[in-house]
């Protein structure tokens, strides 16, 4: 017999263990350039919240909650890393999937 498996995020078992006592930080970043991550691309979620007072900056995401979401679904997602194959771009799914958005200018 076949086993089911599916992707359970972390932050989905913390939701059933703890509630509403925990919360998830998704981390981002403009360049990093040790781990093959160049400047975001134009209209990129990442090119748009780069650009406010930095070098690092906390966003709540309200678990999505009132954000436009047409306009989130159509932005489009940035370049991977050319050194880093666990390095994952901000999507869409960011403001469902974490609480809180930690994003740095750059890891130099």
């Amino acid at each position: 017999m076949d086993d089911l498996y599916s992707w359970w995020p972390a932050g989905s078992h913390l939701h059933e263990l703890l509630g509403p006592g925990y919360a998830v930080i998704g981390t981002a970043v403009g360049i990093s350039e040790s781990n093959g991550i160049s400047r975001p691309e134009s209209s990129t979620l990442e090119a748009c919240l780069t650009p406010s007072p930095g070098p690092a900056r906390l966003i709540p995401s309200g678990k999505g909650q009132g954000l436009p979401a047409k306009e989130i679904v159509s932005l489009p997602r940035r370049s991977g890393s050319t050194k880093n194959p666990t390095y994952f771009p901000l999507g869409p799914e960011s403001f469902t999937d974490f609480d809180w958005l930690a994003i740095l200018d750059s890891t130099a």
